[in-house]
């Protein structure tokens, strides 16, 4: 009887223990006063990871202007939201937190902050980033609008944006590649994909756990990555076929390894930076299409009136083609395109030279091959 009761006293002392390490306290302030009676619900994702449909999992009051969560984090360090019953315009989306062990601190005021534990901290410390740049360019866009005139400002710009993208994408980088042991990372992983360059995606899905690389949405990723490797920078182009706005098929092989360097560049009417960029894509052509460049405009239209309106009040002269299936086109799907303006120059012999050149990179590039 003694061992046994011995033996029950050591698994209460274990599951405490346990129950210590593993523990986690939400504690949620809101300003006073304006929200107290108000329910507050701790919501976590189905099993599809889909952030349109939580699941709400624990239920507290506020009272004088705060609110408690209590727990252990069994599973380890996983991605939760916070949410109003009654949520101001500024809150109408759920705040994203990671529930790991510690106590979280979140407030939920004109904006919200979440700290207090490692991964929280380093969230917060990598969206400050973004929030800091794009209230950066913004103004500096501003600026840009006002004085159109003003070239040097704007090639200022352009550089600044390129720069500050790459640092927000490095910026994402870390803060996935320091939780690929959790779900943490393979949630910003699969959610912010579009973001990373292709090599980054690549050692990424090398490290995803196992249990992950089933869901549907990594096997979707799987199937893109597979696209962009095949046709990365130094990989002969694929070709495509498609109509022309008259109706007549051509092929990107038509064009491309003919002895021609070749600009794919893909677009739409739809798209307001296209429009933006195509200044700068007229230019280059203008200046080299008599020196040995052609440019093939792949569109991501779906209505063919839009499309070729686009085209004449843009005043396009280079070949065009398009299946006007939008998004789901074949030629974006073959090249794993998931954003325009998107730019895929070949050699003369077709092979894939550069991607995604924008501004003044199109003719300074082609300078440097071509003049």
């Amino acid at each position: 009887m003694k061992k046994l009761i011995l033996f029950l006293s050591v698994i209460a002392i274990l599951a405490t223990s346990c129950g210590q390490k593993d523990a986690f306290t939400i504690n949620g302030t809101l300003p006073n006063g304006q929200y107290d009676g108000q329910l507050v619900f701790l919501q976590t994702m189905d099993s599809t990871w889909n952030t349109r449909t939580l699941v709400t999992i624990d239920t507290a009051e506020v009272r004088d202007g705060k609110f408690i969560f209590k727990g252990l984090a069994l599973q380890g360090p996983s991605i939760h939201f916070i949410a109003l019953d009654q949520a101001p315009d500024f809150l109408q989306r759920p705040t994203l937190l990671v529930v790991e062990p510690g106590t979280i601190e979140i407030s939920l005021d004109t904006m919200a902050t979440v700290k207090g534990t490692a991964i929280n901290n380093a969230y917060q410390v990598y969206m400050a980033k973004p929030q800091a740049f794009y209230k950066e360019m913004n103004a500096m866009y501003e600026q840009v609008m006002a004085d159109t005139a003003n070239t040097e400002l704007k090639k200022e710009f352009e550089t600044k944006v390129e720069a500050g993208q790459k640092e927000l994408n490095t910026a994402l980088y870390d803060f996935i590649k320091g939780n690929m042991g959790n779900q943490v990372g393979a949630f910003f992983l699969s959610m912010s994909s579009y973001n990373l360059e292709l090599d980054q995606l690549n050692g990424l899905m090398a490290e995803l756990k196992p249990e992950y690389k089933s869901m549907e949405r990594f096997t979707k990723l799987a199937e893109r990555l597979e696209r962009m490797n095949a046709t990365a920078v130094g990989k002969q182009f694929t070709d495509v076929k498609s109509l022309t706005p008259e109706g007549k098929e051509i092929a990107l092989s038509d064009y491309a390894g003919k002895g021609k360097y070749v600009l794919i560049d893909f677009w739409a009417s739809w798209c307001g930076p296209c429009i933006q960029e195509m200044p700068n894509v007229k230019k280059a052509y203008a200046q080299y299409k008599d020196k040995g460049f052609e440019i093939v405009a792949i569109s991501l239209d779906g209505e063919a009136d839009a499309w070729k309106q686009s085209i004449k009040d843009l005043g396009i002269t280079w070949p065009q083609m398009s299946d006007l299936k939008a998004w789901d086109s074949e030629a974006a799907k073959l090249y794993g395109v998931s954003g325009i303006p998107h730019t895929i120059l070949l050699d003369k012999d077709g092979k894939i030279l550069e991607k995604n050149l924008r501004g003044e990179k199109i003719s300074e590039t082609l300078a440097k091959l071509l003049d």
